[in-house]
């Protein structure tokens, strides 16, 4: 539901939109830090952070380009399946998490093939992206002058176009193109989500490289979550400095985003943080299939009842194979556990 501010207002490119959504997030990690009284700080899991930040970098275009459900469909899809072979078979150097008796294995296998499976279906949908996406349309006004002027010199009652100026490059390809340009980066952006939560993991794992004053670092997952906001936050500023000097200092900026994403960034922090209790509790093996899968059938409800992304009979066959495919998986990696 968080992205939900995306669709309805018009976030532009998306950098102005991370940089407030991810100033909310390390608010709600700095207001934590302050309940849990936590003095230390991780500097290895700033790196979770900054990979989250890149991965979310491109989530705006996947959304315009392939629908808000089968982009977050795509990334939830990519991320459950890195996060869980991390947690599965120790990649980076963390521990092998893997389940207690072969009945458990089989089924914690099988909830990731059907995850993976359901994305098939997905990707099949073709998403209706005009259907209730901006009701506050916003246009950079250096380009609406442009517009205006070359209008003027041919008619004097000239009345301004409304263009997609968002991503001005996608008028030149086709749609199918578009959709799969916009599927990739959800995949790509997925695999870096799936790997935020290793450094804290790594820390948990290998606590006698981490000490401090003899003592050794936490095993409850929420000490970690102000430095890994911390980094989203850096890496997210750093990402908008490049963008505004290639911009020549003319960044695109809606302000009509600004509490919409403050919004959208505060519900995804404070989800991340059952997220990671959920880690620290069943191990990112069982974890990511239940925590990657379920965000998705949310969406999905979003996108058929309220945007009407989602229209068709052969989109409604689609739709429910994926999501009972992902239901099922979530049943089995709980049962997994």
């Amino acid at each position: 539901s968080n992205f939900v501010p995306v669709k309805q207002y018009s976030a532009g490119d998306g950098f102005f939109f991370q940089f407030v959504f991810c100033v909310a997030v390390w608010i709600v990690g700095l207001i934590l830090d302050v309940i849990l009284d936590n003095q230390r700080f991780y500097p290895l899991v700033l790196i979770g952070g900054v990979l989250w930040a890149t991965g979310n970098l491109v989530t705006v275009f996947c959304i315009k380009t392939c629908g808000l459900t089968v982009g977050l469909l795509i990334w939830c899809t990519s991320c459950l399946i890195m996060g869980w072979a991390g947690g599965r078979f120790g990649i980076f150097g963390i521990n092998a998490q893997v389940p207690s008796t072969s009945l458990k294995l089989t089924l914690n296998y099988a909830s990731v093939i059907l995850a993976a499976a359901s994305a098939i279906f997905f990707v099949l949908i073709k998403s209706n992206n005009t259907s209730k996406e901006s009701t506050t349309s916003y246009k950079p006004n250096e380009q609406a002058a442009v517009e205006m002027e070359k209008m003027a010199d041919s008619n004097e009652d000239a009345t301004e176009i409304i263009t997609e100026t968002d991503f001005p490059f996608l008028v030149h390809l086709s749609a199918p193109i578009q959709k799969v340009l916009g599927c990739v980066l959800a995949l790509m952006a997925g695999v870096f989500y799936g790997l935020m939560f290793i450094p804290d993991q790594y820390i948990r794992d290998h606590p006698e490289k981490f000490l401090y004053k003899g003592e050794r670092p936490p095993l409850n997952g929420l000490y970690y979550i102000n430095s890994q906001y911390s980094g989203i936050l850096l890496s997210s500023t750093f990402y908008f400095i490049v963008y505004a000097l290639l911009k020549r200092n003319k960044p695109t900026i809606n302000p009509t985003i600004a509490l919409p994403a403050m919004a959208s960034g505060s519900m995804w922090a404070i989800a991340n943080i059952g997220f990671i209790l959920a880690i620290s509790s069943l191990t990112g093996a069982v974890a990511y299939p239940i925590v990657a899968i379920l965000p998705g059938v949310v969406t999905s409800l979003w996108s058929l009842f309220w945007f009407r992304e989602i229209v068709g009979k052969k989109n409604y066959i689609y739709l429910g194979c994926g999501m009972f495919l992902r239901c099922l998986a979530a049943l089995l990696s709980g049962l997994s556990a």
